[in-house]
C-alpha cells in the first residue's frame, strides 16, 4: 500500500514527465514527428492488416503505426508519444515494485523511458517499439498475478515465443525480468529458467525462415537502430522546410529562410532555392544563400546518395514542369524510404499522374489515400479533378502548360537537356529558365550560360536578374566586347561601376579574397574567384 507522500511524488513526477516530454517534441522536433508520418502510409483496409503477419512483432507494428498516423496533425505527434511513454513509465514502476523496491521507484522507472526519449529523436526508430515494450511488461505483470506454480510456468513458457510473434524482439526482456522475479520471491526454479533463456535465444533463429529474415534481421527485429545520437537541430530545420513545402506552406517557408540561420546544407539549400524561383527571385537571390554548386538545385541521386536525398529529390522536377522525371524519382523515394511506402510519395504520384491526364493512374494512387484518415479529404478533392473543368483549378492548368510536347532518352542527371526541352515546348517557363542559367552559374560553366541566355532571353523585355548581370560581365570581359554591347544586355552602369571596382581590387590584391569579402562577398564575381566545393581542387 502506497503512503500519501509516495502517491504525491508520482503524480508530481506524471506532471513534469508530461509537459517536459509534450514541450520538447512539440517545440523542438515537431518536423521530425511530421516526416515520420511521411514516410508511412497506414491504410485502413482488410489485406493491409493481413500484411503484418508476415513478419514478426505483428501487433506492435499494426498498433505503432496505428497511432503514428496521428503524427500528421500538429501537436498529435507529441501528445501520442507522450501518452505512450507515459503508459510505459507507469508499467516500469509495477515492474519494479514486484521486486520489492521500495525507494525512489518513479525516478528509477524514468531512466529507461528517457532512453527511449533520445531513442525516438532517431528517424528509424519506431513507436512500435515502444508499444512492442508495453507488451512485454504488460505480460510480464499478468505473469506475476498468477499464484498457480504450474500455471505460472505453463504461462511463461508459452508467453514468450508468442511475444515474439506479436512483439518481436523486445520480448528478449521477459526472460530477465522473470528470473529477478523469481529471486525477489526466493523461487529457485533452475531448469525452468535454463527453458526460458534457450526459447529466448533460439527461437528467432528457428522462425527466421518462416519470415524469410537474415539472422540479424531475426534479432532485431522491429529494431532498425540503436543508435543514439540525441538532440538534431540542424536535421530539425531541414525537415522543416521540406515539411512546410509539403503542406504548401509557402508563406512557412519563407519564414523559415528569412528567419532562422540555416545549415550549410543541400537539402535546405535546395528548398530554399524552390521557395524563391516559385516568387520569380531564384537570380536576384541566388548568392545570398550557401550554394553547393548545382546540388542546391538538383539532389544527387546514386549509388552512395543518402535515402533522404533520393526522397525530397522529385520536389524540383514538379516544380519545374519534368512530370516524367518527378514520377521517377518519386518512385526511388518510396522504395528507398525506411518503409518502402510513403504518404508523400503517394500523394506526389496521384499529382504527377493527373497533371499527365493518366486518369486510370491517379484513380489508383488517389484509392489508396482514401483508405487513410487524414489523407482521405485531400484524395476526395483531388479525384473531383479528373471529371472537372480544367478553368477550376488554376494550378492543374499551369502544370499541364508546362508538360513538355516531346521526350528524348536522356541520363536522369542530364539537367540542361531536360530544361531545355521544357523551354523547347513552353518559353515561358521561366522556373525552368531560371534553373537552366543558375544551373550553368553555379557549376560555373560562363559559356554554355552566355548561349542559353542569348538563345532564351536575349532581346526580350525581361527582368535582367542581378546574378545573370554579373556574369554576362564577366563573359563580356572575356570577349573584350564594346560598351554598345553591354548596352544591348541592359546592364546598368552601376553593376557595371561595381563590377570595374572589384577587378581592380582584385588584380590590386593579387587575387586575395578577404579585401573583397565585405563589399563583393555575395555577387557572383567572388562565387567565380572563391567558391570550392568540398573535396574538388578544380575550379
Amino acid at each position: 500500500m502506497q503512503t500519501r507522500d509516495e502517491i504525491w511524488t508520482q503524480i508530481l513526477v506524471a506532471v513534469i514527465f508530461i509537459i517536459g516530454c509534450f514541450s520538447f517534441f512539440q517545440f523542438l522536433l515537431p518536423y521530425h514527428l511530421f516526416f515520420k508520418e511521411q514516410t508511412q502510409l497506414f491504410l485502413l483496409t482488410t489485406e493491409y492488416f493481413i500484411s503484418y503477419f508476415s513478419k514478426p512483432a505483428w501487433l506492435a507494428c499494426y498498433m505503432g503505426d496505428f497511432l503514428t498516423q496521428f503524427y500528421y496533425l500538429r501537436g498529435g505527434g507529441a501528445a501520442v508519444l507522450t501518452l505512450v511513454l507515459l503508459i510505459e513509465w507507469w508499467l516500469f514502476m509495477q515492474v519494479l515494485r514486484q521486486f520489492r523496491l521500495k525507494k525512489g521507484i518513479p525516478f528509477l522507472a524514468l531512466i529507461p523511458v528517457f532512453i527511449e526519449c533520445l531513442l525516438h529523436c532517431e528517424l528509424h526508430y519506431s513507436l512500435s517499439v515502444s508499444v512492442a515494450f508495453i507488451l512485454v511488461l504488460s505480460t510480464f505483470l499478468l505473469y506475476t498475478r498468477i499464484k498457480h506454480t504450474w500455471g505460472a510456468l505453463v504461462f511463461g513458457v508459452i508467453s514468450l515465443p508468442l511475444l515474439y510473434i506479436i512483439a518481436g524482439i523486445p520480448f528478449f526482456l521477459f526472460s530477465p525480468l522473470v528470473i529477478i522475479y523469481e529471486i525477489s520471491e526466493r523461487k529457485i526454479r533452475l531448469f525452468y529458467w535454463l527453458l526460458l533463456i534457450l526459447i529466448m535465444v533460439f527461437f528467432p533463429f528457428i522462425m527466421k525462415p518462416l519470415y524469410l529474415l537474415t539472422t540479424k534481421q531475426a534479432y532485431q527485429y522491429p529494431l532498425s537502430s540503436l543508435k543514439i545520437n540525441g538532440l538534431n537541430l540542424k536535421r530539425e530545420k531541414i525537415l522543416a522546410l521540406a515539411s512546410e513545402s509539403y503542406f504548401e506552406n509557402w508563406k512557412g517557408v519563407n519564414e523559415l529562410i528569412d528567419a532562422e540561420q540555416l545549415p550549410s546544407n543541400a537539402v535546405a539549400t535546395y528548398y530554399t532555392n524552390i521557395a524563391l524561383s516559385r516568387e520569380g527571385k531564384l537570380a536576384d537571390k541566388l548568392l545570398d544563400y550557401y550554394q553547393p554548386f548545382s546540388q542546391g538545385l538538383f539532389l544527387q541521386v546514386g549509388p552512395t546518395s543518402n535515402w533522404m536525398d533520393i526522397f525530397f529529390s522529385s520536389d524540383v522536377f514538379f516544380h519545374v514542369g519534368d512530370m516524367n522525371m518527378a514520377q521517377h524519382s518519386a518512385m526511388l523515394g518510396m522504395i528507398f524510404s525506411p518503409h518502402n511506402r510513403s504518404s508523400r510519395m503517394v500523394k506526389r504520384l496521384s499529382e504527377i499522374n493527373l497533371v499527365n491526364s493518366d486518369t486510370t493512374a491517379t484513380r489508383k494512387y488517389l484509392r489508396l489515400l482514401e483508405a487513410t484518415w487524414f489523407h482521405r479529404k485531400w484524395a476526395l478533392e483531388h479525384e473531383k479533378m479528373l471529371s472537372g473543368n480544367i478553368e477550376d483549378y488554376p494550378w492543374l492548368q499551369a502544370k499541364r502548360s508546362q508538360i513538355p510536347n516531346r521526350d528524348i532518352i536522356r541520363m536522369s542527371s542530364d539537367y540542361p537537356t531536360i530544361l531545355n526541352l521544357l523551354l523547347e515546348s513552353n518559353p515561358d517557363n521561366r522556373r525552368a529558365l531560371d534553373y537552366l542559367l543558375c544551373f550553368y552559374l553555379l557549376n560555373k560553366d560562363i559559356q554554355s550560360f552566355s548561349q542559353a541566355y542569348d538563345k532564351w532571353c536575349k532581346g526580350k523585355e525581361i527582368h535582367l536578374p542581378k546574378a545573370y548581370s554579373e556574369a554576362l560581365l564577366i563573359k563580356l570581359a572575356m570577349t573584350k566586347a564594346t560598351q554598345k554591347e553591354r548596352k544591348e544586355y541592359g546592364i546598368s552602369d552601376e553593376v557595371a561601376n561595381a563590377f570595374a571596382e572589384y577587378t581592380a581590387t582584385y588584380e590590386g590584391s593579387g587575387g586575395n579574397l578577404e579585401p573583397l569579402r565585405e563589399r563583393f562577398g555575395k555577387t557572383y564575381w567572388f562565387y567565380f574567384h572563391f567558391a570550392r566545393m568540398k573535396g574538388r581542387s578544380g575550379e
